[in-house]
């Protein structure tokens, strides 16, 4: 995969938002969860997008965690998939489409940003070799 490829990107978008969080967290002194937060409205993405892949990319490096929590009124996972109706997994599909496609926003945005701010260092640069061109 290419550099700036959509899916080396995205593979990636989780170590970003582990690494900004715990940034975030050292300098500013904030919870985690306010700095979910933060990233969350800096970033466009919900804030429990947010968490969850900073836990997932926690977990996966080993981080101390404190065990998580279940839900009160949740029941065991096989007995819940037994009940779940036809129309969940479109709703589960949908919903990772949908935060799919928030993310290449997410991207898109940054990549304008950055396309406008090379526009302009090459303005810059075609103002200077003007200047050079006249002095020869």
């Amino acid at each position: 995969m290419a550099e700036g490829d959509p899916e080396t990107t995205r593979g990636n978008i989780g170590n970003e938002i582990f690494e900004q969080v715990e940034k975030i967290v050292a300098d500013e002194g904030l919870t985690r969860t306010q700095a979910f937060q933060k990233l969350s409205e800096q970033t466009g993405r919900r804030a429990g997008t947010v968490a969850a892949n900073y836990y997932r990319v926690a977990r996966q490096r080993g981080a101390p965690l404190q065990p998580r929590r279940r839900r009160a009124g949740t029941r065991s996972p096989a007995r819940g998939r037994r009940r779940r109706s036809a129309s969940s997994g479109a709703d589960a599909a949908l919903a990772r489409a949908t935060e799919a496609i928030r993310e290449l926003e997410a991207i898109v945005r940054s990549q304008e940003k950055e396309l406008a701010a090379l526009r302009e260092q090459a303005a810059v640069v075609d103002q200077l070799q003007k200047v050079l061109d006249r002095s020869k």
